[in-house]
């Protein structure tokens, strides 16, 4: 009985250190879903006042012309798709480059979170259950991939941003503020460009795999 005592305390006492560990190793990335997870709610929301207008209107930022990627060809696809991740990728580093990316940053997830409420909320408002098989089998995949890898370069950009804050704007006088390690932060976006790139692969794959089952009128 001692033993289970001692190794239940034991495990007490180490219980503080294990959350601060994983809050510290993905406290931050935690932090930017919430952006997103609040932005999806919000589009979904705002889709019950959206119209097949609003949704191609938008489509150069958030792909969501559904209609459109039915008719689009592989090129015309991959072309679309790239163009509204890579929009969020190069807006997302050009933060992470400047003092006020910790700002600027959880507002680029969360509108990237209402691309993809605003999308699912009008699919499945209009169209019900086809609208949103439709929207789980062509739309999700690539839109899954495209957010994960701008969660990922958000958080390189939110690290830099705030590294350069500390570097440029010392608290105090005499800090040592250790100098940002920009080619890191680069090679770290280059991999992330990559992810985005498969995003938009994946994404006109599953539109050509799936979109001819689904007719929309």
């Amino acid at each position: 009985m001692k033993g289970l005592f001692f190794i239940s305390k034991q495990s007490r006492q180490s219980l503080p250190n294990d959350i601060s560990y994983y809050i510290k190793r993905y406290g931050l990335i935690i932090f930017l879903t919430s952006f997103l997870a609040a932005g999806i709610v919000c589009g979904c929301v705002l889709a019950q006042y959206g119209d097949e207008q609003t949704m191609k209107s938008l489509d150069f930022i958030f792909i969501s012309n559904f209609k459109g990627r039915i008719t689009q060809g592989l090129f015309e696809g991959f072309k679309a798709s790239m163009s509204a991740y890579f929009l969020f990728y190069m807006v997302a580093l050009l933060l992470g480059l400047s003092l006020w990316g910790t700002i600027g940053l959880p507002v680029v997830i969360a509108i990237k979170g209402i691309g993809a409420g605003l999308c699912a909320g009008y699919l499945i408002s209009a169209y019900s259950f086809q609208g949103a098989v439709f929207y789980v089998l062509v739309m999700l995949p690539g839109l899954f991939l495209s957010s994960l890898s701008l969660l990922l370069q958000c958080k390189h950009s939110l690290r830099l941003s705030v590294k350069l804050w500390r570097f440029f704007m010392p608290h105090r006088k005499g800090d040592d503020a250790q100098r940002p390690d920009m080619l890191l932060f680069f090679q770290k976006s280059s991999a992330v460009l990559l992810l985005t790139a498969a995003g938009a692969i994946i994404d006109v794959l599953f539109t050509a795999f799936f979109s001819h089952m689904f007719t929309f009128t």
